[in-house]
């Protein structure tokens, strides 16, 4: 029967999809159902329910809220630019990439592995579904790269030459279906990650450390606990493919799992157990993409095809060794020797086109230069590190599957998700990351002018967030593509029949924005209210770059490029910015770069923009803790305080 829990249940509509997608779109399955290990489990270490007795296991457990901090990655949509049938991937890779955020207590960096590499050389299967166990010995095999070397196409892709690890730089010729003509190479150096164990949770002994017996909840509970997220496979149906929120129960009279999810956590509302479960098809869909589903009773098969796995790094290798190694030392910085000029930018391809006509700023407060001044500013400052909590969100790669010079809309969105994981105090949940791709369609150099592929303003960026405002990168995913501003393209949801917009979405806004320039005003800005964009100049060394503190020679100070400038310091005497580049986790400093400040290397002192994010609305899941200052009240707020105060909040 349908959802017995009555009034704490979600209820079921009475047409299926048809009232979700405003179509007659069906669930397809993803996963196989009779999916198993080809060589079994690798398991080491004893099992979390072994070293654990029942009642050292809390009544609720959830990792998006731990103390009021998010241990969860970004969410993901496996449907989008079209539908893909990756779920199999998709829970695994995001499992794992949550387990290594709590193995690291959530420090610096947020790592999301790449389900594309998986489709691309069938570690596990293709669009059109796969075994989930697969995955486990795949990245036992070879690893797996993050993100930022192999973006989500959700498409059957080739594993190589490009499969797995690419940068792509403008070449000549015209645009086709809105690429930018570009060549692309393999990227052979770069961090891979992999698996140690993995295993059945219903597999092994069935008893605790005392050796009493542990009932099927106790062991999933446990390991959710110990050691973070579990995958499990479910038997998917349209009613559940319409939910929308609550505790969600359905006895389904046959259960073959067609689907793979995570599970994150448990709970208990008026004496109803549930799990808490985290999708892939975007933040749209149930409780900001995730789900409660009741626990026991066996609801769509959840407690019965679940697995667990414990990732490793292995670090790209980018020592300085005489001879063999391309590092070479600069000084107080190193560059690879193969980059050559052109590699990430060409000076007659810029990626920041400022305009000609002043385009309006919105500032109804004194900038915190003023508010605070400049002598109480700290001699350091690192988004990624601020008194041990990381608030950085994702890195990314304009760069890929295609060259797309779309900096001005990665710089900006990125700094304003810092801003808006900052004002938070790191506890908003789910981790909000912004629609690159929704800047590009719709923000065009002037009427009928070029698409964002072609570079664009950054003014401008924040000033069609403020009159529009900008959706998640769940709704329309970065493709490096010029295409059409168009409600399809804004949010949408695909299936093997087409894509079709969707009109429920969360839309986020900015309350302010403006420039800044110089070295203290940019110092001020970024200490009261977090990271800022920062246009540059590209030199043939700095796209070399490989570490260290970065000091130009040429005295370029032309605008090419804008990244996003997220703290400073000081090392050996030498004072310098803390960058993120959009180039990729290969690139520089796992993506980042410290640049001497003070000296007006790369022109990075001379153009800045800001904005001040509003706190969107309260997450749809009870279980997220969400604290709702919000916009230039909080910072105003701030900027009442001692600079100590603010960092310690």
């Amino acid at each position: 029967m349908y959802c017995p829990l009555a009034e704490s249940c979600f209820k079921a509509p009475l047409t299926s999809l048809k009232d979700l997608s405003e179509g007659s779109h069906t669930f397809t399955a993803c996963r196989t159902p009779n999916a198993s290990f080809v060589h079994g489990e690798r398991v080491l270490s004893p099992r979390s329910h072994k070293l654990l007795s029942g009642s050292d296991l809390p009544q609720s457990w959830f990792w998006g809220n731990v103390k009021g901090r998010n241990f969860l990655t970004a969410n993901r949509n496996q449907h989008i630019p079209q539908y893909c049938g990756a779920c199999w991937a998709f829970a695994i890779t995001s499992m794992l990439a949550d387990r290594l955020n709590i193995q690291h207590n959530r420090t610096f960096p947020e790592r999301l592995l790449s389900p594309q590499v998986l489709i691309n050389c069938h570690g596990g299967g293709t669009c059109h579904g796969g075994n989930p166990y697969a995955v486990y010995e795949y990245l036992a095999a070879k690893g797996l790269p993050d993100e930022t070397c192999q973006n989500y196409e959700a498409t059957d892709g080739q594993c190589l030459p490009f499969g797995t690890c690419e940068n792509c730089f403008p070449s000549d010729g015209p645009e086709l279906q809105g690429k930018r003509p570009s060549k692309c190479q393999a990227v052979l150096n770069y961090s891979r990650y992999g698996v140690s164990e993995y295993g059945l949770l219903m597999s092994g002994p069935a008893t605790d450390k005392n050796g009493i017996q542990v009932s099927k909840v106790q062991m999933l509970k446990a390991e959710i606990f110990k050691r973070g997220p579990i995958a499990c496979g479910m038997h998917v149906t349209e009613a559940f493919a319409a939910y929308t929120g609550g505790i969600y129960s359905e006895d389904f009279p046959i259960i073959m799992p067609n689907h793979e999810i995570s599970v994150v956590g448990y709970g208990i509302e008026d004496g109803t157990e549930y799990w808490i479960g985290r999708n892939s098809w975007g933040t749209a869909w149930g409780e900001d993409g995730f789900f409660r589903m009741a626990m026991h009773g066996d609801n769509l098969g959840i407690e019965d095809f679940c697995s667990w796995g414990i990732p490793t790094i292995h670090q790209a290798n980018k020592t300085l060794e005489a001879g063999s190694s391309p590092y070479h030392s600069k000084g107080s910085y190193t560059v690879d020797s193969r980059v050559k000029a052109g590699t990430y930018q060409r000076a007659d391809t810029p990626g920041v086109v400022r305009h000609t006509a002043p385009i309006p700023t919105a500032q109804p407060s004194p900038p915190p230069v003023v508010l605070q001044g400049i002598h109480s500013l700290p001699a350091s400052y690192d988004i990624r590190d601020l008194h041990g909590v990381n608030y950085a969100t994702m890195d990314r790669n304009q760069h890929i599957p295609q060259y797309c010079g779309s900096c001005w809309a990665h710089a900006t969105t990125t700094a304003l998700a810092d801003r808006l994981n900052l004002l938070s105090g790191g506890r908003h949940f789910p981790e909000i990351d912004f629609s690159v791709q929704v800047l590009v369609d719709c923000v065009p150099m002037a009427p009928d002018g070029e698409h964002g592929c072609e570079g664009n303003d950054p003014t401008l960026a924040y000033a069609h967030m403020v009159k529009h405002g900008l959706v998640h990168e769940t709704c329309s995913n970065y493709q490096a593509l010029d295409k059409e501003c168009s409600a399809m393209n804004l949010c949408k949801s695909c299936s093997w029949e087409g894509c079709w917009p969707l009109a429920n979405f969360t839309t986020y806004h900015v309350e302010a924005h403006g420039r800044v320039q110089g070295e203290e005003a940019m110092m001020a800005e970024i200490a009261a209210r977090g990271p800022i964009a920062a246009g540059i100049c590209v030199t043939e060394e700095f796209e070399a770059y490989s570490g260290g503190i970065f000091r130009d020679e040429t005295n370029c100070t032309t605008e090419m490029h804008d990244v996003e400038l997220a703290g400073w310091g000081e090392e050996a005497g030498i004072k310098y910015w803390i960058i993120r580049n959009s180039w990729g986790t290969y690139w520089g400093e796992n993506g980042w770069a410290r640049v001497v400040r003070g000296q007006g290397s790369l022109g990075m002192e001379l153009r800045g923009d800001w904005a001040v994010p509003l706190m969107p609305p309260a997450a749809r899941l009870p279980d997220a803790l969400q604290d709702r200052t919000s916009g230039l009240a909080a910072y105003n707020l701030h900027a009442s305080l001692p600079l100590q105060s603010i960092l310690e909040q």
